[in-house]
C-alpha cells in the first residue's frame, strides 16, 4: 500500500512538474533575434522602426523592422516584430527572424492564392507559422458555408488574433517587405 502512494505521488508530482514547464515555454526565446537579445552579463543595443501600423476587421497589427548590436563583439542580429492588439486587449508581439522573411513572405503569396479547388473536401486551411509562433490562416468558415476568412494568430503571451480581409492581407504583405528592405539596407551598411 505504501508503494501505491509513492508512485501515485510521484507520478503526480511530476505531471505538475511537466505542465509548468509546458506552462513557462510559450515565453520562451523562440527565434535567434529573441535568443540575441536575452543574453545576460552583456550590453545589448537594441534598435527598431516603426514600418506602419493598419487596422483590420478585428484589431491593429504594427510590423516594426529590428536590429540588435553586441557592442563588444560587434554581433548583430535582425528581425521584425509584428504586433497584435485585438480589440481592448494587450497588444501581443511576435518576433521573426530576418533568415525566414524570404520564406514567410512565400507562404505570405501562397495563402493569398488559396482556394476550393485545393483539396476535394470542402473545408480547408491554408496556413503558415513562424519559428515565434506567429500563424497566418485562411480557411472555411464552419459559420458561413462557402466563405473564407483570413487570420494573424500570436500563440506567445495573449493569443490575439486578428482577421484580415483580402485586401488588407496585401497590405500586411506590404509592410513585411517594407520591413525587409528596411533591413537589406541596415545589412549592406547604408
Amino acid at each position: 500500500m505504501r508503494m501505491i502512494k509513492v508512485m501515485v505521488v510521484v507520478i503526480v508530482g511530476g505531471s505538475l512538474v511537466a505542465g509548468s514547464t509546458l506552462a513557462q515555454d510559450t515565453n520562451a526565446p523562440l527565434t535567434k533575434i529573441e535568443i540575441f537579445e536575452a543574453r545576460t552579463g552583456t550590453v545589448i543595443i537594441r534598435g527598431s522602426v516603426l514600418i506602419g501600423t493598419m487596422s483590420a476587421q478585428t484589431g491593429t497589427v504594427s510590423v516594426r523592422a529590428k536590429e540588435s548590436v553586441e557592442p563588444g563583439s560587434g554581433r548583430k542580429e535582425y528581425g521584425i516584430a509584428v504586433g497584435l492588439q485585438e480589440g481592448g486587449r494587450i497588444e501581443d508581439t511576435t518576433m521573426i527572424d530576418y533568415d525566414e522573411l524570404d520564406s514567410f513572405l512565400n507562404g505570405i503569396d501562397y495563402i493569398s492564392k488559396a482556394n476550393h479547388s485545393m483539396t476535394p473536401l470542402p473545408d480547408y486551411d491554408v496556413g503558415y507559422t513562424t519559428a515565434g509562433w506567429l500563424r497566418l490562416v485562411v480557411y472555411t468558415s464552419v459559420k458561413r458555408p462557402g466563405t473564407t476568412q483570413i487570420a494573424l494568430q500570436s500563440r506567445r503571451n495573449n493569443w490575439n488574433r486578428i482577421l484580415l480581409a483580402s485586401d488588407q492581407l496585401a497590405t500586411f504583405q506590404n509592410l513585411i517587405q517594407q520591413a525587409k528592405s528596411k533591413l537589406d539596407s541596415l545589412r549592406a551598411g547604408k
